[in-house]
């Protein structure tokens, strides 16, 4: 019991995990080609029949990713930093860079939800820090500085980059091989200086030579030589007006000038002369495209734009600046300037319009059907913009003037799905005009697009043809001749095409023969004379049908009186040829009608009908049949063909066929066969199994399937659901494995039945064999065998004390009571009839109680008070009135009885009861009311099936109908025979 319980938590949680629809996955960089991110059966609980696909396939991640079946593969080469680059991350963020990609789950080929997958790129630690351009060949930092600096005087050095993405986790030091007067300071963002820690003079050292490593977080390091030289004479430096890197923010829209600068820096020196003439350039560290995107004024030190900006392309730019003066020995010194690209809306969204599979959209016109219904996907629209943040979020609606009403929802991200939120109708309007425009929320300008689209409503036969009368009536003369048309039916259609051509038809195929119906102009012509002994009226079934063939091809029918004015034969003629009465419940109870058989005298006679058949009877005026005995669709035929008689009072008799199909209920579950509970299985000669299962119903519509419980394995078990397990043979599987299956019959009438088991497979090979797989498990189950054991016993002794205590209690109960119930014993009878089937009033002086005397029936005393099988009652209904329940007398010499419909005795209703008349000990004209009933075995439920009042005088047979009421002993109370519950619960 512990296995299966923790083997049915495990399947509800997989089952609860499975229908989430959003996703989170991650994969490295660099990972092989055609690498597996994903599949369809991580996501959910997927079967074969399933697929996913990408829901657009014009988003940019199609390049490196591909769809297989049900798996997500890589297509490329994935590399992070080229995601970061062209700005592939969400919301443009590197760390972690995360992509959002949206697939259409399919089934069948039929798209069934959309599923959103979270792919985390996770970095590779691939690139060692670099501090230089690959595109030079010089491994080493030239730095120039003046002897006359200052004690803390910064030498900027230009820090190193890392190519994974993450220069601000970048940790610096310098070998310190002899005591230098220089000490290496970090600030701002992966920023590096040199702090003058002594004075410096040249003339002691005019150079030095340091070690720079940069090392990342995963201790990839990089080591550059610094060579520091020591310049003389022109001892003052320039110095930037201000200390902090250049920070300004321009608009990716601002156009190219070398009139209009962006910026203007500026360093000053005390030296004089040409020694304070400073001269502005970009750093050698400054990039190619900062020199292609920037040009900087040497003279004045304004920095212009050459080259236009695009802030989808790059966001940001670091321009690292050179000031120097014009002295012989001039040191340069250095800032930076950090120019960030503001974005602007100029991107319109473009617009990628998805159609339903189930409609048409050609040349900017939807098609759909008059019979869509409510709340149907329409289209999905697919809006994409390059903007950022409220430049690239669009909003989607709907404007027509036909009172167009659409519902759109927005789905994920800038994809808004149109439904219908109105029905159609062809007939009232067909087509409509309506724009679908989509509009930026861009702050300074907006971008909006306009699609002017019509729908048609297509045409389906949903109009019935209409007659121009609701019924004709017409008289004609008998033996007389009408070359003419006797009458013309017309009719119309609101529908189109061949919905709307109308043919006529005569549905009274009877009178065939007499009367001809032209199908394309609707007149009916007499053929033969007519004899009004034959037939005084004829009531004729005119159809007008049109020619639609969708859904269903529709038709009205007329009636058409026609009176036979006298000029004077026949026998019984059924309606029918043959009469079918299919899908009968094989539990319908006895006396249940299932249908009429109809047959005409055209002499007028009264019809007698009859049947030979010991599963049904037939009532023999109305020609209505019932169930005689119980039915069973698996033990029976399921068809039962039978010829009904239909025989005048002269004698004449036709006879007719009729036909009974029971419908088969599902009552069994399915079982799994006996071999298949404990399968040995030896891997070296086996490929597959076969678990067998059989149903004892006999549904033709019935078939059994599997389902197998997901289990964790050494060895990969493949599971069909027919049945077969499928055993791999490149995997170790030896050992013995209790498999959970459930069976389901599939059956849907009423519904299905699934049963649960378990089965044992014992996995054995040539090495391993099966006495040793035994050995193992049967010292572990003998374990298992003796504590079961020891608890079921536990169990048997405290059950067989509560027997005895429950015995003993009740015995001496049964003692007490026994000298009262001896006194009355002689005085009260018991009985199951309805004596008391009135609502009314009783007489409490002159009812006279009997037991029934007959040796096979009578019981004893205690018997009855456990439900007597057969006793009589007699009562009359005159003398003192008492309302309500009936209790017992005051004198105690009767007993009253209740009509309790819900007090039925567990032990009454397992025994099949009958009740029969004794006549009255006075010798009075009794009448006692009496109800047989029989046990319904299939059900567990009694059934009424005769009742009869019986007097000294007469027997009167009631018979059972649907809603036929009964007077019974002169009461004005009626009641319904077949809602009535035998009383078998006495009031002592």
């Amino acid at each position: 019991m512990l296995r299966i319980y923790i083997i049915f938590i495990i399947f509800y949680i997989s089952l609860t995990l499975s229908i989430r629809l959003k996703y989170r996955e991650s994969v490295k960089e660099n990972v092989n080609l055609y690498y597996t991110i994903t599949s369809l059966d991580k996501m959910l609980s997927a079967n074969y029949q399933q697929s996913i696909e990408f829901l657009n396939i014009n988003s940019p991640y199609t390049t490196y990713f591909l769809v297989d079946g049900q798996k997500l593969r890589t297509s490329r080469l994935i590399d992070r930093e080229e995601f970061c680059r062209i700005k592939l991350c969400e919301n443009f963020i590197c760390h972690p860079c995360e992509i959002y990609m949206d697939f259409v789950l399919k089934e069948n080929g039929q798209p069934r939800d959309i599923i959103s997958l979270i792919l985390t790129i996770e970095d590779v630690n691939e690139f060692r820090p670099q501090f230089l351009d690959n595109s030079r060949n010089d491994q080493i930092i030239h730095l120039n500085i003046s002897e006359g600096v200052p004690v803390g005087h910064m030498l900027p050095i230009l820090s190193a980059t890392d190519n994974d993405g993450e220069d601000d986790e970048l940790i610096y030091w310098i070998d310190k091989v002899k005591k230098i007067p220089f000490e290496l300071v970090s600030f701002g963002s992966n920023q590096i200086a040199l702090n003058v820690t002594e004075p410096l003079d040249r003339e002691i050292q005019d150079f030095y030579e340091l070690k720079l490593t940069a090392s990342d977080r995963e201790n990839l390091t990089t080591t550059i030589s610094i060579h520091i030289s020591i310049s003389d004479i022109n001892d003052n430096v320039p110095i930037f007006d201000q200390s902090n890197p250049y920070l300004i923010n321009i608009s990716e829209s601002i156009l190219p000038s070398l009139t209009k600068p962006l910026l203007r820096i500026h360093a000053f020196d005390n030296d004089s002369n040409e020694n304070s003439h400073i001269i502005y350039n970009f750093s050698s560290q400054a990039s190619e495209l900062v020199r292609q995107t920037f040009q900087l004024n040497s003279q004045t030190g304004e920095l212009f734009l050459i080259q236009s900006l695009d802030y989808e392309q790059y966001k940001e730019y670091r321009i690292p600046i050179k000031a120097q003066d014009s002295g012989p020995v001039s040191v340069p010194v250095y800032t930076l300037i950090i120019i960030n690209i503001e974005d602007e809306n100029d991107n319109k969204p473009t617009v990628n319009i998805r159609i339903s599979e189930y409609f048409q959209f050609i040349n900017n016109t939807l098609y759909i059907s008059e019979e869509t219904l409510l709340n149907t996907l329409l289209m999905h629209i697919l809006v994409q913009d390059l903007d950022s943040n409220l430049n690239g979020k669009v909003q989607c609606w709907i404007e027509s003037l036909d009172y167009l009403k659409f519902n759109i929802t927005n789905t994920i991200n800038n994809m808004f799905s149109i439904y219908t939120s109105q029905l159609f109708d062809r007939e009232k309007q067909s087509n409509y005009l309506f724009h679908l425009i989509i509009e930026d929320f861009g702050l300074k300008i907006q971008h909006r697009i306009k699609y002017d689209l019509q729908l048609i409503i297509t045409d389906i036969n949903d109009c019935s043809p209409i007659f121009n009368q609701s019924y004709y009536n017409i008289t004609i003369e008998e033996e007389q001749e009408y070359k003419q048309a006797i009458i013309k039916f017309q009719a119309y259609d609101y529908d189109l095409n061949e919905n709307s051509y109308i043919t006529y038809e005569l549905i009274s195929n009877e009178y065939k023969k007499l009367f001809y119906l032209n199908k394309q102009t609707g007149e009916l012509f007499l053929q033969e004379k007519l004899d009004r002994e034959f037939k005084s009226n004829y009531n004729l079934t005119i159809r007008a049908y049109d020619h639609g063939k969708y859904p269903t091809q529709l038709y009205t029918d007329i009636l058409c009186y026609i009176k036979i004015l006298d000029k004077n034969e026949y026998k019984p003629e059924f309606e029918k040829d043959i009469y079918l009465f299919h899908n009968i419940d094989e539990t319908i109870l006895i006396n249940t009608s299932i249908g009429f058989i109809k047959a005409n005298d055209r002499d007028e006679n009264i019809i007698i009908y009859s049947i030979s058949s010991l599963n049904f009877k037939i009532d023999s005026l109305t020609g209505e049949i019932f169930v005689n005995q119980q039915l069973d669709y698996d033990t029976n035929e399921s068809c039962e063909n039978l010829f009904v008689i239909a025989q005048n009072s002269d004698g004449l008799n036709s006879t007719c066929p009729i036909e009974i199909c029971l419908q088969p209920i599902n009552e069994y579950s399915p079982e799994i066969d006996f071999q298949s509970r404990l399968i040995y299985i030896n891997i070296d000669n086996t490929s597959f199994i076969h678990i067998n299962a059989f149903d004892r119903d006999r549904s033709p519509l019935s078939f059994i399937s599997f389902q197998f419980e997901k289990i964790s394995l050494k060895c990969n078990l493949t599971f069909l659901s027919n049945g077969t397990i499928y055993i791999n043979k490149d995997e170790f599987c030896i050992g013995i494995i209790d498999l959970f299956i459930s069976i389901n019959d599939n059956d849907q009438y009423p519904t299905s039945k699934i049963t649960n088991e378990t089965i044992r497979l014992v996995f054995y090979s040539n090495i391993i064999t099966l006495q040793q797989i035994l050995f193992s498990s049967n010292y572990k189950f003998a374990v298992e065998i003796i504590i079961i054991s020891m608890i079921l016993i536990l169990i048997l002794i405290i059950f067989c004390l509560i027997l005895i205590i429950v015995y003993r209690q009740r015995k001496q109960i049964l003692l007490n009571k026994s000298t009262q119930l001896n006194i009355i014993k002689n005085q009260i009878g018991f009985t199951e009839n309805h004596s008391l089937l009135n609502d009314g009033v009783i007489d409490v002086t002159n009812i006279t109680l009997q037991p029934n005397t007959n040796s096979d029936t009578s019981s004893s005393f205690n018997d009855s008070c456990y439900g007597s099988s057969e006793m009589d009652v007699y009562h009359h209904l005159t003398g003192n009135k008492l309302p309500g329940k009936i209790l017992i007398s005051s004198d105690d010499k009767y007993i009253y009885l209740s009509k309790d419909q819900n007090n039925i005795n567990n032990d009454e209703i397992n025994s099949s009861s009958s009740s029969s008349s004794s006549p009255s000990p006075n010798g009075n004209n009794n009448t006692n009311l009496i109800t047989r009933y029989q046990l319904n075995k299939r059900t567990g439920t009694i059934q009424q099936y005769h009742t009869q009042l019986k007097t000294s005088k007469q027997n009167l047979e009631f018979f059972q109908n649907n809603n036929e009421y009964k007077k019974i002993l002169s009461s004005t109370t009626k009641f319904n025979y077949r809602n009535m519950t035998p009383l078998n619960e006495y009031y002592l």
